[in-house]
């Protein structure tokens, strides 16, 4: 018996260590991680009984609160604040570090 729960710990140990974290959190689809947010960001999933919102973006740094739950399997790699994504490369960057928006 003894040596059946050394082999057990010996696989529960190797299985640990292959194991990769999401410490930053991943993108699911289908109820499956297939992507982990880069450095600089982290997992979003908007609740279906609460309000969302949309990633800040330089142009919209600050976008309105969501009610309704029209958004289903919705999951994605936001910007780590007080970063907002510059859509002109898709990166995260300071706000004040966007590029300067040219008026209508």
């Amino acid at each position: 018996m003894m040596k059946y729960l050394g082999v057990l710990f010996i696989f529960i140990l190797v299985g640990l260590s292959l194991a990769k974290p999401h410490d930053r959190g991943c993108v699911h689809a289908f109820g499956k991680c297939y992507q982990d947010c880069p450095e600089g960001t982290h997992s979003y999933t908007p609740n279906y009984s609460s309000p969302w919102h949309w990633e800040p973006t330089c142009k919209e740094p600050n976008p309105q609160v969501q009610t309704s739950s029209q958004i289903f399997d919705y999951s994605a790699c936001y910007c780590d604040p007080p970063t907002v994504r510059d859509q002109t490369t898709d990166t995260c960057v300071p706000l004040d570090k966007c590029p300067k928006m040219k008026k209508a």
